[in-house]
């Protein structure tokens, strides 16, 4: 008998590598005015981001070689660190608070935010749960209860944190993920309810995010104060057109838009590349999410599915959220543009769940399509 050939989705892995690419460029050219300013070296960011992509190359292989049914078997014990290191990120001297909020441990080396891995937990947690009770799904108590009784709990800490963006996107994939799993329309009707009035109340409680919301609804009202970042943002997408001002040529990454190597680059990527560059980069992240939810589809068992699932929901929706930040259809959010976003722990993540996915993919008969 012949060596038997393991395959996997090539497609999903070149689109990782295009993306990390096209952020690579767009770090040299965003940071190295700040970089500047700040540390004297025009890329002191670039070289930290070339580190994360280092150690998110073995985050990568390490997804790619273990197999993923391993999760599975350490889906408690996953959640139940995931939530201690989002506890840890809320006691003072052990969790950062940067810009009001406590999202970051410190290692010595770097800071990470929990959440990410949490994030991926959590979804392991819902895929388990979804494999095992498949049957029971249609029942409220037995069925999506449970869930949300254990989800919930990640989500209140994120809340005390707080950490709006990641818990409507924690939100958003579990309602995906329970969907697909068979529960009823009408007890996702209430997951939903719960899910707004929870944001209402976050609003509510603090009352920057209620600024965030009305600047989302009111732009032009204070375009030198609160609305400074989203009018900034517009401006550098306007002033892109359709080829673009030419790859180092934004006039706007020069501190007139704050954030531009992170939570704004996409706005730098549509000043510089124009709608050419900015569609690219849209239809990458589409063709990422067909591939995902391929490999999901074409996966041997349920784990192995909602696991994909969940996978490729991480990667996209964070990019949704991004992009419809920087053009105006979401209020400022501080989720990173997947890939492509000055480096950390989502880029490590990130780079993670594509070895995931390809490990799930290369155990798929007959491949993908």
């Amino acid at each position: 008998m012949g060596k038997r050939k393991v395959t996997f989705d090539r497609v999903t892995l070149y689109v990782m590598v295009i993306l990390i690419f096209i952020g690579i460029i767009m770090m040299l050219s965003t940071s190295s005015a700040v970089g500047l300013a700040n540390f004297h070296d025009p890329y002191y960011y670039t070289k930290k981001h070339s580190m994360y992509l280092l150690i998110g190359v073995v985050a990568f292989m390490a997804g790619y070689w273990i197999p993923h049914q391993t999760y599975k078997r350490y889906s408690v014990v996953g959640f139940g660190m995931a939530v201690l290191m989002l506890i840890m990120t809320l006691i003072p001297g052990v969790g950062v608070q940067l810009g009001g909020a406590r999202r970051w441990l410190n290692l010595g080396i770097i800071q990470m935010q929990p959440v990410e891995m949490a994030k991926f937990f959590i979804v392991v947690f819902i895929a388990t749960s979804l494999s095992h009770k498949k049957a029971q799904m249609g029942t409220f108590t037995k069925g999506l209860l449970p869930i949300l009784g254990l989800i919930i709990i990640p989500v209140g800490l994120l809340a005390k944190q707080p950490d709006l963006g990641n818990i409507i996107l924690i939100f958003g994939i579990t309602f995906a993920m329970v969907f697909l799993g068979g529960v009823p329309l009408r007890h996702l009707g209430g997951l939903f309810g719960a899910g707004i009035l929870g944001v209402i109340a976050s609003v509510i409680r603090h009352p920057y995010q209620l600024g965030r919301v009305k600047t989302f609804l009111f732009p032009w009202r204070d375009p030198l104060g609160k609305s400074y970042h989203i009018v900034q943002s517009f401006i550098a997408i306007g002033s892109g057109g359709i080829f673009g001002q030419g790859l180092g040529q934004s006039k706007l990454k020069y501190f007139y838009l704050p954030l531009q190597y992170s939570d704004f680059i996409f706005s730098i990527i549509c000043e510089e590349g124009g709608l050419i560059l900015a569609t690219l980069v849209f239809v990458l992240y589409g063709i990422l999410f067909y591939r995902g939810m391929s490999i999901a589809y074409y996966a041997k068992n349920s784990f192995s599915f909602f696991l994909g699932v969940g996978s490729t929901l991480l990667l996209v929706f964070q990019a949704v959220i991004n992009m419809g930040v920087a053009i105006g259809l979401f209020p400022v959010k501080g989720v990173p543009l997947t890939f492509i976003s000055f480096g950390g722990t989502a880029l490590i993540m990130s780079m993670f769940y594509v070895g995931v996915l390809l490990n799930i993919s290369k155990r798929v008969s007959g491949g993908v399509v």
